[in-house]
């Protein structure tokens, strides 16, 4: 199996779509948002929070994910992945996906120093470049900052380090909101 990405018989429950919970978060109308409304990012593209758990454990905890437009040849805000009116049709069921904890570039979360992330990440994505787009870098556990290359051969990089509810993707530094 490739170190780079999940388990392919992994699975994530999809538990709601929602709107993000800080004050001053941009809100617009949207037919295919929750209740109607989407978030919006500074930069004009609309996003929403998906709420993931692992289906086999109903006491672990939940993962969030920011899914938002990316944008076309024109810089116009486009859905190329993650359309709410499709996305609200899987709440309740497991979709392929996996919650990944990686040791990471030493960052600040209230104060303290975290050296783990916890993302999730779904199928047919890099585990690199969902941290990367997040804001991390991911790092062996000699310290040495991994890339792409680093996942050809096997890594003895920690999975199960216990990382703070303040360091979920919600949290991430460059997320868009």
């Amino acid at each position: 199996m490739d170190m780079n990405t999940i388990n392919p018989d992994a699975a994530l429950q999809l538990v709601t779509v929602r709107l993000s919970a800080k004050a001053d978060a941009q809100l617009v109308d949207d037919k295919d948002g929750v209740n109607g409304k989407l978030n919006l990012t500074s930069d004009g593209r609309k996003y929403y929070i998906a709420v993931f758990r692992d289906p086999s454990n109903p006491f672990g905890a939940e993962r969030t994910r920011v899914i938002a437009q990316t944008t076309d040849s024109e810089d116009n805000p486009v859905w190329k992945a993650g359309n709410p009116s499709l996305i609200k049709q899987f709440v309740g069921k497991n979709i392929p996906g996996d919650i990944v904890t990686k040791s990471v570039v030493p960052y600040t979360v209230d104060g303290r120093e975290v050296m783990s992330y916890t993302s999730v990440v779904l199928k047919g994505e890099t585990i690199t470049s969902v941290f990367k787009s997040q804001g991390h870098q991911l790092m062996t556990s000699d310290g040495v900052i991994a890339g792409e290359a680093a996942f050809e051969e096997p890594s003895d990089f920690e999975t199960e380090t216990e990382t703070s509810e303040a360091a979920t993707t919600e949290a991430a530094p460059n997320a868009p909101f």
